[in-house]
């Protein structure tokens, strides 16, 4: 897996020549003065065409003028980037993400994403404040739209769980006040309540996204409104019943294409997962790349627990089924959305755009068509489903000013994608060495918290957790914290070797690194129970229920613990 990250990582800056004064970030901040890419090559994507020798002009963060450079006049006060051999393309849109921690956003402006969309998990504050800095310009990231996620009882990283209608109807009507964009259904939902989400979403005006929730379906989730699939594989595990079953392709093509409905193949992930899961050394291998210091060290840790450890093909045939449903869908003019689910499964943020597109293409889609699923069609998407968000997408007249610079042709190969010059954001220009700067700021910190974690590693195997712990505590600055995912993962490994002390002491330490989450609580529940302490895993089952009332695994075994109660007296 080639990405642009391993090219900055090994200290590739890439120059441009500017002819006129130096374009700084302040001042295309400020909007004081138009900025013109000079003698370039466009690809608007509104068709598939090259402009050649063209000038385009921005201001106040807007395009407001294309043309032949020849017959295009400048102010005097205008900032030149001189564009001679460079290609000038719509910024990149990544429609599935999870990513809500301000220092991962530069990684998409390395990569020409300037836009995402966040498809459940974000922090209220990123959905508030982090997405009002980046507006305001405090905060260098792509524009972000973001999708509140309503499920049903079962999976623990729900955003919201109703437990009925009427809850269901609150749900959406909180998620509208707090200003995002979109409902994202999930799985597990069941008829009633999916049912009262899609109605009260049609009252807020705001659009339904998401999953296929098989016990909804795929006819009826586009009956009742359901605007776009998030995944290909949905299909796959609802329409074609978990089989590669190549005669239901077109008639999941043609209710699609009735409904109007977008997608968002994700073949990306999909193909790493394949790819993984297959040969799992390649997994040791893409950890291995110079671009994985730029992920938190939490992140890297989630990726390493989820590791598989026997190669398995049981992904090939689904694979090539998503494929050629992709390719179906393209073909039949049902709209294409990339999108990637980073940072889950070896998706990195930003550079997997890339490998979206690529995948794309390995369906059997042209450039263009793969290009238009990271341009154009975010742009209509987001145009037509939240209403008076800036127009963008092409390089046209009055559109905002989300713009990349490439060294080379993409609709001849869409790896160029991977050779970026500069991108500008809201008429905010980014060369790639002060991309370079931004995206590496905070590697040193993880730098430093992953040697943490390694030597609390070593020690907790060679010496045990009460010596890990107090070394950690000695050794740290205040406020320094090892990932919550990462000790949790190292207490079950311990829980699973049935050392219930060792576990119960890790997860306690977990406890008092983050007090104020409801997983570590319910881990620590877990392993209480596992030693056969009821009293202190209700105790935790409690604390954790306190702390989301959501969880519907404390809530069971604080029920069954009742009956058992009751029928001892």
């Amino acid at each position: 897996m080639k990405t642009r990250l391993g090219v900055i990582a090994g200290a590739v800056v890439l120059a441009l020549a500017i002819p006129a004064r130096c374009q700084s970030v302040g001042e295309s901040r400020s909007g004081t003065h138009a900025i013109a890419f000079r003698d370039i090559s466009v690809i608007p994507m509104d068709t598939e065409r090259v402009l050649p020798d063209q000038t385009v002009v921005v201001r106040n963060g807007k395009i407001v003028e294309i043309g032949p450079a020849t017959s295009v006049h400048l102010a005097a006060d205008t900032v030149v980037i001189d564009g001679r051999g460079k290609f000038l393309m719509p910024g990149l849109a990544d429609m599935h993400t999870h990513v809500d921690r301000k220092e991962m956003l530069p990684l998409f402006l390395a990569s020409g994403v300037t836009t995402m969309l966040n498809m459940g998990l974000a922090s209220p504050e990123f959905v508030t404040t982090t997405r009002d800095e980046i507006r305001k310009g405090s905060v260098v990231g792509p524009r972000v739209f973001a999708a509140f996620m309503i499920d049903g009882p079962g999976n623990g990283r729900s955003q919201y769980v109703p437990v009925c209608e009427r809850d269901a109807r609150a749900a959406v009507e909180r998620a509208t006040l707090e200003g995002y964009d979109f409902i994202k259904a999930y799985d597990r939902l069941q008829p009633d309540i999916y049912a009262a989400v899609l109605d009260e979403a049609k009252r807020q005006h705001i659009a339904v996204v998401g999953h296929i929730s098989k016990a909804v379906g795929l006819e009826s989730s586009f009956a009742q409104g359901q605007v776009m699939i998030a995944h290909a594989e949905e299909y796959y595990k609802t329409y074609f019943e978990n089989k590669p079953d190549d005669t239901r392709i077109q008639s999941a093509v043609e209710l699609t294409r009735r409904a109007g409905a977008y997608v968002t193949p994700n073949l990306s992930f999909f193909a790493t997962l394949t790819t993984t899961t297959s040969d799992p050394n390649s997994f040791d291998r893409r950890m291995a790349e110079p671009d994985i210091a730029f992920l938190p060290p939490d992140i890297r840790g989630d990726w390493l627990a989820d590791r598989p450890s026997e190669p398995s093909d049981r992904f090939v045939l689904e694979l090539a089924t998503l494929k050629k449903l992709t390719l179906a869908m393209s073909n039949a003019g049902v709209p294409l959305l990339t999108g990637t689910d980073t940072p889950f499964g070896l998706m990195i943020p930003g550079s997997s755009l890339d490998d979206d597109v690529e995948q794309l293409v390995s369906a059997g889609l042209t450039p263009f068509q793969a290009l238009s699923a990271a341009t154009r069609t975010p742009g209509q998407f987001i145009h037509q489903y939240v209403p008076g968000a800036e127009e963008f997408g092409t390089i046209t007249p009055g559109k905002s000013a989300d713009l990349v610079m490439l060294r080379a042709n993409p609709l001849l190969d869409v790896r160029s994608l991977r050779q970026t010059v500069g991108v500008m954001v809201r008429g905010r220009w980014f060369e790639s060495r002060e991309l370079q700067t931004l995206v590496g700021a905070p590697v040193a910190e993880y730098q430093r918290v992953a040697a943490l974690d390694t030597s609390f590693q070593r020690t907790l195997s060679e010496k045990g957790p009460t010596e890990a712990i107090h070394e950690f505590k000695t050794h740290s600055r205040p406020g320094d914290k090892l990932p919550e995912s990462f000790v949790n993962a190292v207490a079950y490994q311990m829980l699973n070797s049935k050392k219930l002390e060792d576990a119960i002491a890790v997860f306690v330490f977990n406890t008092e690194q983050y007090p104020d989450s409801w997983k570590v609580y319910d881990s620590l529940a877990d392993a209480y129970a596992d030693s056969k302490r009821s009293d202190l895993a209700i105790a935790n089952y409690q604390h954790s229920l306190a702390l989301n009332p959501k969880n519907t695994g404390a809530l069971e075994f604080l029920r069954k613990a009742a009956v058992m109660s009751a029928g001892a007296k």
